[in-house]
C-alpha cells in the first residue's frame, strides 16, 4: 500500500512539474514574442515626421504613439522640419527613409510636394499613413485627422447657446485654408439650422498674428453688437480674445481652437470661454496601430482611408487635463 501512495505521489508531482514548465514555457513564449503577432521586438522601428517640429501639438500626437508602440515593445522615434520648408520636410522624410524602418506616420506640410517620397517609401516597403495633414494623391494606407466639418458644428453647438442663439458672431479665421475653412461651413450649417437667430461676420485673420488682431479689432468697432467670436484656427485663437479684451468688451463670448499653452492660460484667465481640442493623442495612437496592422499582415481587409480623431470641448473645469506634460 506504501509502495503504491508513493508511485501515485510520485506521478502526481511530475504531472503537476510537467505543467509547470509548459505553463513557464507558453510564458516565455509570449514573452520573446514567439506565437504572438501583437509582441515585436524593440529594434523594430517606427518613426513619426512632422513639420514645426518643436511645437507642443505634436508632443501630444506622439505620445500617443508611444504608448501604442510599448503595448507591441516596438520603438516610435520622432523627428521633423523645423519650419514649414517643403524641400525641407522632404530631405527629412528622405532620411527617414533611408533607415528602412517597418512604417512611418506623416504630416505633410504641403498636400502634394510629398508624394513622390511617400510613394517611394511604399515601394520599398515601408507602410506609410498621414495624421493632421494629408497627402491625398500619394498611395499612403489612411488618412487620420479632425473631421473639420464636424468640428465646426461642435463648435456652434457650444457657442450659439452660449450667446443665446441671437446677434452677431465674428468668425475669424483664414479665409482660403481648407481646414479652416470646412471649420467655417459646418459652423454656420449648424446654427442655420439650429440657431437662425445667429448672423455672421467674417474676418479674415490672414494667418498673421499682428493682422488678424487689427483686423478683428476693426470688426468689434464696425459691430458693436458682435457677442461672440469664434476663431477658427491657432492664430485665430490668441489673436481674437486680445482684440475682444483690448476693446474692453467684457459681454463677448470667445470659443478658440486648439490647445498651445497661450490659450490654455487664457482660459484659466478668463479671456477665453472654452477652446475645440483636436484628437492629436488619437491621432498618434491610431497611426501606430494601423502601421503595425499593415507591417505583421494582421488585417484581411484595407485600413480605412479616412479615419475622424473628434474634438473635446475644453472649459476652465478640464483645461489643466490639456497642458503638455514634459
Amino acid at each position: 500500500m506504501k509502495k503504491k501512495l508513493l508511485a501515485l505521489l510520485l506521478c502526481a508531482a511530475m504531472t503537476l512539474g510537467l505543467a509547470a514548465c509548459g505553463k513557464a514555457d507558453n510564458q516565455q513564449a509570449a514573452d520573446s514574442g514567439e506565437g504572438s503577432k501583437l509582441a515585436g521586438d524593440s529594434s523594430e522601428e517606427y518613426y513619426m515626421v512632422s513639420f514645426l517640429s518643436g511645437i507642443d501639438y505634436w508632443k501630444t500626437c506622439f505620445q500617443g504613439m508611444e504608448d501604442a508602440a510599448a503595448l507591441y515593445g516596438v520603438t516610435a522615434q520622432y523627428t521633423g522640419q523645423t519650419d514649414s520648408d517643403v524641400a525641407g520636410q522632404v530631405a527629412v522624410l528622405e532620411q527617414v527613409i533611408a533607415q528602412n524602418p517597418k512604417g512611418i506616420a506623416v504630416t505633410c506640410v504641403n498636400s502634394t510636394a510629398l508624394e513622390d517620397t511617400i510613394n517611394s517609401a511604399i515601394e520599398q516597403g515601408i507602410e506609410v499613413v498621414t495624421f493632421d495633414s494629408d497627402s491625398p494623391t500619394s498611395n499612403r494606407s489612411a488618412y487620420l485627422s479632425t473631421g473639420n466639418v464636424e468640428a465646426g458644428e461642435k463648435a456652434a453647438a457650444y457657442l450659439a447657446p452660449l450667446c443665446n442663439s441671437q446677434g452677431k458672431i465674428a468668425i475669424l479665421y483664414t479665409v482660403g485654408a481648407e481646414n479652416s475653412e470646412s471649420r467655417v461651413t459646418g459652423f454656420k450649417s449648424w446654427c442655420e439650422e439650429n440657431a437662425p437667430g445667429i448672423t455672421f461676420v467674417d474676418v479674415n485673420d490672414a494667418g498673421d498674428t499682428t493682422t488678424a488682431t487689427d483686423n478683428m479689432a476693426a470688426a468689434l468697432q464696425a459691430n458693436e453688437d458682435i457677442v461672440g467670436v469664434f476663431c477658427v484656427d491657432g492664430i485665430a485663437g490668441t489673436a481674437g480674445p486680445t482684440a475682444v479684451k483690448e476693446a474692453g468688451r467684457e459681454g463677448v463670448k470667445v470659443l478658440a481652437f486648439d490647445v498651445d499653452k497661450t490659450v490654455l492660460d487664457m482660459i484659466k484667465s478668463g479671456d477665453i470661454d472654452a477652446t475645440v481640442a483636436q484628437g492629436q493623442y488619437n491621432m498618434g495612437y491610431w497611426s501606430m496601430v494601423m502601421l503595425y496592422t499593415q507591417a505583421h499582415d494582421l488585417s484581411a481587409v484595407d485600413l480605412p482611408g479616412f479615419v475622424d480623431t473628434g474634438v473635446t470641448i475644453v472649459t476652465k473645469d478640464t483645461v489643466d487635463n490639456y497642458y503638455v506634460k514634459e
